[in-house]
């Protein structure tokens, strides 16, 4: 595609899905060019030093950006945000939710594209009701945040409005939105992220005696969660060992890990890995545990069979459909209760550790990220 086109998207933090898809984007759609409100270099892919990063807004704001609640002040931000759109034949947003603020400010009529990660989780019904019972147990925190979601789900209307064609990154998000009316009388598609599965194909693996679930480290992925089942799983295998690897991006929830996890040596955190150090650790792994509250793709799992890896995942995220009917997938039944999710963890633990099925590589569920670019560049023609 010859196009040239902006894309924004609200933070490049982390090295997380949206991040790597953002990042294909611009080594794919030549001339292309980021705007983001953050630039942390140092906490995300190295490539993207590779190319033009435009950090647009308030300086003030950047400082929220680690907060789920406060990264709503990137409101105000928006309105100081101006894109040069003249300069460009096309505008795409990748939005996790509040990114999509930025069209409150930059429209290309007929020609904004976004691409939808999901729209705003804490603003969905089940993660409501999972936040209500599981973080904001007293009168005035869940006050606070009913209000907040309340006023965000009226901003995000307003913005939507602005969006010419939305491309979801899986059903699961794409029914959010449904559900949200946010894409009355639109188009939409639903495209795969980018998954670099191709780079497992010629890699022999070996099975040491681990357990590990790589994610971001943030209390969405619920790590403290497999930690506090790993302990009762322990009590009758204390031979097997835990490994928990991901990018460091809530400090305080990462201390809490550190806490749970003291005087348990069968239970490892590492933080700050290179994709070869990610894909090691794949390599030797046991298996892949996998259990985000309602991950909204989760490229993780596909990671995992691709490898060859058995999958302990949970039965809820944008995942599931398409590794629902592999043998060698062990689903975790979510629950809304934190105990009771517990109990699941552990259960599903032990129905691995008593099975007899022998794992695969499977390489054949999602695109690649050829796919992906072919599919993104016939929609944005």
């Amino acid at each position: 595609m010859k196009k040239k086109i902006a894309i924004f998207h609200p933070w490049i933090k982390s090295r997380g899905g949206a991040e790597k898809t953002v990042l294909e984007l611009l080594k794919n759609f030549k001339g292309s060019e980021l705007y983001t409100w953050v630039y942390e270099k140092d906490n995300t892919f190295e490539e993207f030093k590779k190319y033009k990063i435009n950090v647009i807004g308030n300086n003030f704001f950047r400082r929220f950006s680690h907060s789920n609640i406060l990264r709503g002040l990137f409101l105000i931000s928006s309105f100081s945000s101006k894109i040069p759109l003249e300069k460009y034949d096309l505008f795409l947003i990748s939005t996790s939710g509040v990114g999509e603020f930025i069209l409150f400010k930059n429209y290309k009529p007929g020609k904004t594209y976004a691409y939808v990660h999901t729209p705003l989780r804490d603003a969905d019904k089940d993660i409501i009701n999972w936040n209500l019972k599981n973080k904001h147990r007293n009168i005035i925190s869940k006050t606070i945040y009913l209000l907040a979601v309340n006023v965000y789900k009226t901003l995000e209307k307003i913005s939507w409005k602005r969006i010419d064609h939305a491309i979801f990154n899986s059903e699961l998000s794409l029914e959010r939105a449904k559900k949200r009316n946010l894409i009355k009388n639109k188009k939409f598609s639903v495209v795969y992220p980018p998954t670099d599965i191709n780079r497992t194909e010629k890699i022999k693996t070996q099975r040491k005696n681990y357990f590990l679930y790589p994610s971001r480290i943030n209390p969405p992925k619920r790590q403290d969660l497999l930690i506090k089942a790993w302990k009762i799983f322990s009590k009758k295998h204390p031979n097997e060992k835990l490994i928990i690897a991901g990018n460091l991006e809530n400090k305080k929830y990462y201390q809490e890990l550190k806490r749970l996890s003291e005087g348990f040596k069968n239970i490892e955190i590492k933080t700050n890995l290179n994709n070869n150090d990610f894909l090691k650790l794949y390599e030797e792994s046991k298996a892949v545990i996998f259990v985000p509250f309602m991950e909204d793709f989760g490229i993780v799992p596909f990671e995992a069979l691709s490898l060859g890896k058995p999958l302990i995942a949970v039965d809820k995220g944008g995942y599931y459909d398409l590794v629902k009917k592999i043998p060698q997938y062990y689903p975790i039944k979510e629950v809304y209760s934190e105990d009771k999710m517990i109990i699941e963890i552990n259960k599903t633990l032990e129905n691995f550790m008593k099975s007899r099925v022998k794992p695969k590589k499977i390489t054949n569920l999602v695109s690649n990220t050829t796919n992906f670019i072919n599919k993104i560049s016939e929609i944005l023609e």
